[in-house]
């Protein structure tokens, strides 16, 4: 069986050393710029009929994760055509490893069920080796869906950080094969497929890759970490598409997985840091609380800016106008929710923000529209 893997800080620490291989590493790693083109596709035809071809979980073996791994590093080097293989090979295998999961609380009901059924048959190192099997195959479960959020991740950031000098270096003449190529590679499009799935992989019975009602804090952090990063992308906000996949990934996190503390400092962060997400915050909280009927991480969210000295939004100006935004779009969505917990805010009432004041005015008129809306 394969060591664990375990989220490294950053793709290139992969290839770190374990002397105890207690841990999936990079054990050799190729130079995916040294390639000719010809060498490159077929280098890149290998790796996707391999993962095609083979268990979902080949991704765990030493090779097969050594040229995904150094195909990713290279991923902006990649052609038009290199790229949507790789994608679409990493992509369709997480995509049908998340139903698999579910599929083993039956098998290990089936493997409970045998052991019961034929407790006078078998003999004990029947039951342990069948016990055994089941929990390597829940490990390599785990081992593969993380390695493949891993994987698919990096390759939205990468492609993000370089897409804006991708585009200035087109080449005008240009093969007529290469152009099909090029119009086939969509980013946008495969981008919002990647983060939608990545949101679905959370919303399956995790439980029962991990052993518990939350994931590692590992997986965890890795995932949210990532998800606020490209919320500070202006651009990529603007999909509306992408930025639902993200906003389904910060509620999830936050919620069903009770990473809420971690979950509102970031987003307090963003809000303080840029005034294009406000609206895109609020509306990730608000579908949160729709989701899953449950208004804590909006409630966090309104308890922390409530404790903050009001002496603090003085100095910090931007700060103040972009928390009252976000409090009466907040308001504006969460009517309800708002005026249940408007006690928390009454310290800013009386603060020297005139900002606060008035967004805080703002918030008791959606309050009052709403109020005669539903009457």
């Amino acid at each position: 069986m394969a060591p664990n893997f375990i989220f490294p800080q950053n793709l290139n620490s992969l290839e770190e050393e374990d002397p105890d291989y207690t841990r999936l590493t990079v054990q050799n790693s190729s130079a995916i710029s040294s390639l000719r083109s010809s060498e490159l596709e077929e280098f890149v035809k290998g790796i996707s009929f391999d993962l095609s071809d083979k268990e979902l979980f080949c991704i765990e073996e030493q090779e097969i994760f050594d040229r995904v791994y150094s195909l990713v590093k290279g991923f902006a080097s990649l052609t038009p055509g290199c790229k949507l293989n790789l994608v679409e090979s990493l992509r369709s295998n997480l995509s049908v490893l998340l139903p698999n999961v579910d599929s083993l609380s039956r098998l290990r009901g089936s493997v409970s069920s045998r052991n019961d059924n034929d407790a006078d048959e078998q003999d004990e190192s029947s039951e342990v080796g069948g016990e055994s099997s089941v929990v390597d195959r829940v490990a390599s479960h785990r081992n593969t869906l993380k390695i493949y959020t891993f994987f698919l991740i990096h390759i939205v950031l990468a492609e993000e950080s370089s897409s804006s000098s991708i585009n200035n270096n087109t080449k005008a003449a240009a093969s007529s094969r290469k152009k099909q190529l090029a119009k086939s590679w969509i980013w946008e499009s495969q981008r919002s497929r990647i983060l939608n799935l990545i949101a679905n992989s959370l919303e399956i019975n995790l439980s029962l890759l991990f052993g518990s009602s939350d994931p590692d804090e590992n997986y965890l952090s890795f995932i949210v970490k990532n998800a606020f990063l490209m919320f500070e992308n202006a651009v990529l906000l603007k999909d509306s598409d992408t930025k639902d996949a993200l906003c389904r990934v910060i509620g999830t996190c936050a919620i069903k997985y009770h990473y809420i503390a971690q979950s509102c400092a970031s987003i307090l962060h963003l809000i303080h840091k840029h005034d294009f997400v406000v609206i895109h915050l609020a509306d990730a909280v608000a579908a949160a609380e729709k989701k899953y009927a449950d208004g804590s991480m909006a409630t966090s969210l309104i308890r922390e800016i409530g404790r903050t000295n009001p002496k603090a939004y003085v100095k910090d100006t931007v700060g103040a106008e972009n928390i009252g935004r976000f409090l009466v779009e907040l308001a504006d969505r969460l009517p309800k929710l708002i005026s249940t917990n408007i006690g928390l805010l009454v310290p800013h009432f009386g603060g020297e923000s005139y900002k606060i004041r008035n967004a805080l005015v703002g918030v008791l008129g959606k309050l009052i529209v709403k109020a005669f809306n539903d009457c």
